[in-house]
């Protein structure tokens, strides 16, 4: 009997350790050349958001917004579905408090980078 109530109290006190990405905000910056771009991205809910985009340089400065759907682990590693036909993977670190996308290589053909990373806001 002691040894089923010290397993039953070892397993309700198990931490858990799920993370929520819903209501977050993230932001990223990247440099390819004379571009800059800012990236803040938002956690809506458990599987839509959106992507703020800020791109400055070569005399042409635009602003736009990009709905997604990403799916989560809960843990580490997604998807984050920008375009019905391109997915970028996506790892969260806790320790850091990053996401880091991975940038689709049909998305990456004329750019200079492969990922970019979010620092939580």
């Amino acid at each position: 009997m002691l040894f089923v109530a010290t397993s039953l109290l070892a397993v309700s006190c198990k931490k858990d350790t799920t993370v929520k990405l819903t209501g977050t905000q993230w932001v990223g910056k990247v440099t390819i050349g004379e571009f800059n771009g800012s990236y803040y991205m938002s956690f809506l809910t458990d599987s839509t958001g959106k992507m703020d985009v800020s791109l400055r340089g070569g005399g042409e400065d635009e602003d736009f917004t990009q709905p997604f759907t990403y799916t989560f682990d809960g843990k580490e590693t997604g998807v984050l579905n920008i375009d019905e036909d391109i997915a970028d993977t996506f790892h969260y670190s806790a320790e850091n408090s990053t996401i880091t996308v991975y940038l689709n290589p049909e998305e990456v053909e004329e750019m200079t980078i492969s990922s970019i990373v979010f620092h939580k806001k």
